[in-house]
């Protein structure tokens, strides 16, 4: 499983279609927990803003992620496996919730450049790319530029394009590389 392969669409069939993923996956009362939750948050009804998932190597939390990413896919409930609608029926989701993959083994500490020419230098620079593309990215292009926190500029960030998820994975992988 590799939440940036499932992003950039190049992942196998059973990761990247939500259907397939889902009728492949058991739904633990751990990762049941996780979309209610998720569920709830993004439709106003409660939920966690943040969620830390702590679980050994191997332990699921990529796969969880991706099972987060295909709940709010904007494929409808009524094509997941039961189960899952069962479970994510109680909380209607919005029609569309931006997704953001930040996964640190696929982001380069020096940036990337996008396909408008756009160099993004930072974390905050690619998240905002993700929200809504080079709009997004001028938000925070002044922090993106100098290196540092956008401070306020992400709440105003946030606020323009929300609803969202964000998911980081291979934290750890992308801090190392900032040496």
């Amino acid at each position: 499983a590799d939440l940036a392969k499932v992003h950039s669409g190049s992942a196998p069939p059973e990761y990247r279609d939500p259907r397939q993923f889902f009728s492949r996956t058991y739904l633990t009362e751990g990762l049941s927990a996780l979309l209610i939750g998720a569920a709830k948050r993004l439709s106003g009804a409660g939920g966690d803003p943040v969620v830390e998932l702590q679980t050994n190597f191997g332990g699921g939390k990529t796969h969880s992620m991706l099972a987060l990413w295909h709940v709010v896919s904007g494929v409808p409930s009524t094509q997941f496996p039961e189960d899952v609608q069962d479970l994510i029926g109680s909380a209607p989701l919005p029609a569309t919730v931006r997704r953001v993959a930040l996964v640190g083994n696929h982001l380069m500490p020096t940036g990337s450049t996008k396909p408008d020419g756009t160099k993004v230098n930072t974390i905050w620079g690619e998240l905002a790319w993700q929200l809504g593309g080079a709009e997004a990215f001028a938000i925070v292009a002044d922090s993106d530029a100098a290196s540092t926190s956008p401070g306020d500029s992400l709440r105003t960030l946030l606020e323009a394009y929300s609803p969202c998820i964000i998911l980081v994975d291979e934290w750890v992988a992308y801090a190392r590389q900032l040496w």
